[in-house]
């Protein structure tokens, strides 16, 4: 073997090692990480930083062919705002959809699936899309193109980011868990508070009611002792109900009330990450009549208004309200950007998918704009009380 070819195999030997060592420390990195949305949004950035590619991405799939999130590395913001909405899932995201194995091209352009581009959307040649799977379950896609260095994506490449995908699928479940651990325990302590209502001081309450009929009964109070009697009587009963109400609402809507305003919470925080405007929210307490169904609802198009205003509406402040009344959920976001006229604007899938979500639950979308003046997105969604 010759100098030349020495050095260069005691190169590549010393490259995959760093890899290795860097995807060791990614990995522990990573499974530390007990939030969900910031492992999603992690994992792209590594997988980028492994194989030194310039653009990387993770799909979530929606469960119905396409993608419910796309989370970006190396997308500017000029760029995201300019195309009319993210990529939802066609052409070779679509195909990784239902792959379990890598999909490495040199060209994108030589491969007739490679179709379904939005506006805008920057050019890109190579590349590498590899799925992140756990137990036979699709959990995303990892995407990445072009390398920095102008070479296709090579071998060494795909196995690394397999790895990768591997590990990430650990780190997205360890943080399920870890999400729907803090949920049961919040679930168990709102079941032990009821439990105690309960049996402890309705239980106490109706005890003192009974006593107070008693003495109005046996003890022969004058007609106005009587009547105070009977009033301090019907109150405790109306406090008894109004405890019963309180204890069926905490066993109706225990962890989706939860997962609804954590949500809301890091839909805020990200949005404050790729945005300067800022971002005032308001969000109830308590809701009542909540579903699993419903909360995905709400959380998807409350990222899809987000997401508009952060690429289009170049404003400086932005206010956010989610709560309940009469006709149900109600989510308002409004800002103060540049506006535009909701009857001549041409609706991307990202207005189509609101309305049609709303529609789909018997709801309604409601968009107010004018050129200059801002936009106020409104979304009302009936509860099942």
């Amino acid at each position: 073997m010759t100098f030349d070819l020495m050095s260069k195999a005691l190169k590549e030997i010393m490259t995959q090692s760093s890899r290795i060592d860097a995807l060791s420390e990614a990995v522990a990195t990573l499974t530390a990480e007990l939030s969900l949305d910031r492992v999603l949004r992690r994992i792209s950035e590594i997988a980028a930083r492994l194989v030194g590619a310039r653009y990387a991405a993770l799909g979530v799939p929606d469960g119905q062919g396409g993608l419910e999130q796309f989370l970006t590395y190396g997308l500017s913001e000029h760029h995201i705002s300019k195309m009319d909405h993210l990529p939802i899932g066609r052409g070779l995201l679509g195909a990784l959809l239902t792959h379990t194995v890598p999909i490495r091209l040199a060209d994108m352009k030589n491969d007739p699936r490679t179709v379904g581009f939005p506006a805008f959307h920057p050019n890109m040649r190579s590349f590498l899309g590899v799925p992140v799977i756990s137990k036979g379950v699709h959990l995303g896609n990892l995407y990445l193109c072009d390398r920095e260095d102008g070479q296709p994506f090579t071998v060494d490449d795909e196995q690394i980011i397999t790895l990768l995908a591997g590990h990430a699928a650990i780190a997205i479940e360890n943080a399920r868990l870890s999400e729907s651990l803090r949920r049961l325990a919040i679930i168990e302590e709102r079941d032990r508070i009821a439990m105690e209502l309960h049996d402890g001081i309705i239980q106490q309450i109706y005890a003192v009611g009974i006593k107070l009929d008693i003495a109005r009964m046996t003890g022969n109070p004058t007609p106005e002792l009587s009547g105070q009697l009977l009033g301090a009587t019907s109150d405790l009963n109306h406090v008894i109900e109004d405890l019963r109400r309180y204890i069926r609402d905490l066993h109706l809507n225990v962890n989706y009330t939860v997962s609804l305003q954590d949500q809301f919470r890091d839909l805020s925080e990200n949005f404050r990450s790729v945005s300067s405007a800022r971002l005032v929210s308001d969000i109830a307490t308590t809701f009542r009549g909540l579903s699993e169904q419903l909360v995905h609802a709400l959380v998807q198009t409350g990222r899809e208004m987000l997401s508009n205003i952060a690429r289009h509406a170049n404003a400086t402040e932005v206010y956010l309200t989610l709560g309940e009344d009469s006709r149900g959920v109600v989510l308002e976001i409004s800002d103060n950007g540049c506006g535009f006229d909701p009857v001549t604007v041409q609706r991307g899938s990202g207005l189509n998918n609101m309305s049609s979500r709303a529609n789909g639950m018997g709801g309604t979308f409601d968009i107010t704009s004018q050129v200059e003046r801002g936009a106020t997105f409104s979304l009302i969604l009936p509860t099942q009380v």
